[in-house]
């Protein structure tokens, strides 16, 4: 059985190279008929130092060898090889059947033993069970060649640790990491090499103890949650790092989905959402979450922030001679006149159809006055194409500790309405006597 299975290995296996050692002349040509039948692709060797160079340069999946040659001995040469490969197949031939060329051959993982004069069927029953290794070994590693194709062409990153130890990752995980750039780092193989890229931020996970960021990422049972990292380039990324054990091992799975971009647009549309899309100035929502924050922070620290409520005078009319497109114009220049004056830290928004409101930090009511006729004065002086002269009315009111945010609307709204009594165009700073 084993004869006919063999003789047609040529062809099932063209791919399978032999590489056949043996000084003795009349034994190697007996021998070499029957393999020449069988294998595509044979070299031969009459002692082991010409089988090491043989080896080396053809790189055979199958050794067939006497152990005793000159020069160097089979085993020896399989010693030399061994050291390069643990997995290709041996199958040593000798006339010495002592204990010692058995222990030998053991301690080299000899992986079959025949005994000369040669059993024909036992030697191919051995090649066809070698032969079987090394298509499962190529199978095998076929296989992960695929696997390793897929994980690369993956955009997660994808790594796995086992012990405390990096021992497979993805192209993407290298393209952030630089693995493949510090790979002769012993401690780039280590998990605690990960823990640098850690951001702090408070809607990520940040370990408190950098060097088990493992043990706190599965505290919390879900195995799951969002991280910043910052790469050796300095490149930011935000993702959702899932983790998983790999059944039957001691190795976890580590897969980081990107949501970098997810982030940043979901960040644009909160940040759209809070503004008027007419002015660009904050919308009246946002506006009273921000002067509520504003209100807490003057409270625990002392400190003092005005109101400015500013209105343009007759605007309704205004808007039905020259139209709501014109009208609309007009909303968007004022909006950035006072834009370009207020501080950075100083808040516009959107207050109602032609009021605007600004919050105006660490400033005391009389300065908020001078800030509010500087506005004025820059919106009368601006001449506003095809309508020429716009106002408009101010009203201001000053944080004190203990006011509550609708008082200091209210007195806002208070002097706004004492300005537009008073003939318009003009600011007015909140007092008892309004």
């Amino acid at each position: 059985m084993a004869r006919s299975v063999l003789q047609y290995l040529k062809y099932q296996y063209p791919d399978i190279r032999v590489l056949y050692v043996e000084d003795e002349r009349f034994s190697r040509e007996k021998l070499l008929r029957v393999l020449n039948r069988r294998f595509a692709n044979i070299h031969v060797a009459i002692d082991g130092v010409e089988g090491l160079q043989l080896y080396q340069k053809y790189k055979p999946d199958l050794i067939i060898a006497d152990i005793k040659m000159n020069q160097m001995s089979g085993l020896e040469m399989i010693k030399n090889i061994r050291a390069q490969n643990e997995k290709v197949q041996v199958i040593v031939t000798t006339a010495h059947d002592d204990n010692d060329f058995f222990v030998q051959s053991i301690e080299n993982n000899v992986n079959h033993f025949i005994l000369k004069p040669i059993d024909l069927d036992l030697l191919l029953q051995a090649i066809q069970k070698s032969v079987y290794q090394i298509q499962l070994e190529k199978e095998l590693e076929k296989q992960k060649n695929l696997t390793r194709t897929i994980l690369d062409f993956q955009d997660n990153l994808i790594f796995v640790i086992e012990n405390g130890e990096i021992v497979e990752w993805n192209q993407a995980f290298t393209n952030v990491t630089g693995m493949g750039i510090h790979k002769n780092n012993p401690t780039c193989y280590q998990s605690e090499f990960l823990a640098s890229f850690f951001v702090e931020d408070p809607h990520y996970f940040y370990p408190k103890d950098k060097g088990r960021w493992m043990e706190e990422f599965s505290s919390n049972g879900k195995n799951m949650a969002k991280v910043r990292w910052k790469g050796p380039l300095g490149n930011d990324y935000n993702y959702v790092m899932k983790a998983g054990a790999i059944p039957g091992t001691n190795q976890t799975l580590f897969v980081l989905t990107d949501i970098t971009d997810i982030e940043k647009e979901s960040r644009e549309k909160d940040h759209l959402a809070m503004l008027d899309s007419l002015t660009s100035s904050y919308t009246r929502q946002k506006f009273k979450e921000i002067l509520a924050s504003e209100m807490r922070r003057s409270e625990q620290f002392n400190r003092a922030f005005s109101l400015i409520l500013m209105d343009i005078d007759f605007f309704h009319t205004l808007n039905d001679q020259i139209g709501h497109t014109a009208g609309d114009k007009v909303l968007i220049t004022v909006s950035t006149i006072v834009q370009q004056r207020i501080r950075e830290c100083d808040i516009l928004a959107r207050w109602g159809g032609e009021e605007f409101i600004l919050l105006i930090p660490e400033t005391v009511g009389q300065n908020a006055v001078v800030l509010a006729e500087s506005i004025r004065s820059i919106i009368e002086e601006y001449h506003f194409l095809k309508i020429g002269k716009v106002t408009c009315s101010f009203g201001v009111s000053e944080f004190a500790p203990g006011k509550t945010k609708s008082e200091l609307l209210a007195e806002a709204e208070h002097a706004l309405t004492s300005s537009k009594n008073n003939g318009r165009n003009c600011v007015t700073l909140y007092t008892k006597e309004h």
